[in-house]
C-alpha cells in the first residue's frame, strides 16, 4: 500500500513530462514546417484565412488592409458602432467630417488606436440617403459609398512616443477604397501617440469645397493645404471628451490590449512577420487563432 503514494505521483510525473515532451517535439516540427513554405505559399494561405473576415495581407509592409468587398460593407455605419467598441477591447480616437454633396449628407470618419493585438487607422466614406439635418446625424444609419463614389485615399501611420523621437509604423497606403484600414498587428501604442497623415482625392471642387466647409467647423485647430482636387492634414488630436465611466472602460480594454500583445508575441516569439507568426498559430495552436479572428 505504501508503494502506491511512491508509484502514483511517479506515474504522474512522468505522464506530465511526456505531454511536454509531444507538444515541444510537435512545437519544433511546426517552426520548421511554416520556415519551409514559399513566400507564395504563405501569402495565399493568410489571405485565404483573412478573406472571410474582410481583409487581405500585405506582405511588403507586414499589415492588414480591408478589401473593397469585405462583408463590412453592408452594414454602413451608425453611432453605436464607436460608442460599443470599448467593450469589444477597440480602443480609438476618432473624427466625423459630415458634408451636404449631390442631395445627400455625407460622411467621412477617422480612427486611429488599438485594435485587440492591433495598432492601426482607418478612413471610411459612407452616405446617407437624403440631405440629414445636423440634429438627426447621431442617429442617422449611413451607407457604405458604392464604387462610383469611392475617393482616392492615402494614409500614413506614425507613432509620436513622449519624448523620444517620431517613427512611421505603417508606410503610405494609397486606395481607391470606402474604407481604407491599415492594422499591424501585435503591436500595442496608445491613441494619443499615434497621428495619421491624411489625404483624399474628391471627385470636384463642390465635393471638395462642401467637405472643407466642414473640416474647417468640426476640426478649426487642425491646418490642411489643397492641391488640385486633393486635401491634405494630419488627424492627430480628437476633440472628444469621455466621461469618467467611459474613460475607465477605455482604460481598462486598452490594458487587456497591452495583456494580450505580450501574450501573443511570447507564444509566437520564434518569428518575427505577423505572417509567420498566425501561420505557426494556425498549426499548432488553432484555437488561439480563432480567438484572435473573434
Amino acid at each position: 500500500m505504501d508503494s502506491l503514494y511512491i508509484i502514483i505521483p511517479v506515474l504522474t510525473l512522468l505522464f506530465i513530462i511526456t505531454i511536454l515532451l509531444l507538444f515541444h517535439i510537435r512545437k519544433k516540427s511546426v517552426i520548421r514546417k511554416v520556415h519551409s513554405l514559399s513566400t507564395k505559399e504563405k501569402n495565399a494561405l493568410l489571405d485565404t484565412l483573412a478573406q472571410p473576415l474582410g481583409y487581405r495581407y500585405d506582405a511588403y509592409q507586414d499589415l492588414f488592409i480591408a478589401r473593397q468587398d469585405a462583408p463590412q460593407k453592408v452594414f454602413g455605419y451608425n453611432t453605436f458602432y464607436d460608442l460599443s467598441a470599448p467593450y469589444f477591447n477597440m480602443i480609438f480616437d476618432y473624427e466625423t467630417i459630415y458634408f451636404d454633396y449631390n442631395g445627400r449628407t455625407w460622411l467621412i470618419e477617422m480612427w486611429k488606436g488599438q485594435y485587440g493585438i492591433n495598432t492601426g487607422c482607418e478612413l471610411g466614406i459612407y452616405y446617407a440617403d437624403k440631405i440629414i439635418l445636423p440634429k438627426d446625424y447621431s442617429t442617422t444609419h449611413f451607407h457604405s459609398v458604392e464604387k462610383k463614389d469611392m475617393p482616392d485615399i492615402t494614409l500614413e501611420l506614425i507613432h509620436t512616443p513622449h519624448k523620444k523621437p517620431e517613427y512611421t509604423i505603417i508606410g503610405r497606403e494609397h486606395d481607391h477604397h470606402w474604407w481604407l484600414t491599415m492594422f499591424k498587428m501585435g503591436r500595442y501604442t496608445k491613441p494619443q501617440e499615434l497621428l495619421v497623415n491624411t489625404a483624399i482625392r474628391f471627385k470636384d471642387r463642390y465635393m471638395l469645397y462642401s467637405f472643407l466647409n466642414s473640416f474647417e467647423k468640426a476640426l478649426p485647430y487642425v491646418t490642411y493645404n489643397v492641391n488640385n482636387l486633393t486635401v491634405h492634414f494630419t488627424f492627430y488630436q480628437s476633440r472628444r471628451s469621455y466621461s469618467f465611466f467611459r474613460r475607465m472602460v477605455r482604460r481598462i480594454a486598452l490594458t487587456f490590449c497591452h495583456l494580450y500583445c505580450l501574450i501573443f508575441n511570447y507564444l509566437t516569439r520564434a518569428f518575427e512577420s505577423s505572417q509567420d507568426k498566425l501561420l505557426y498559430l494556425y498549426y499548432y495552436l488553432p484555437f488561439i487563432l480563432r480567438l484572435l479572428f473573434n
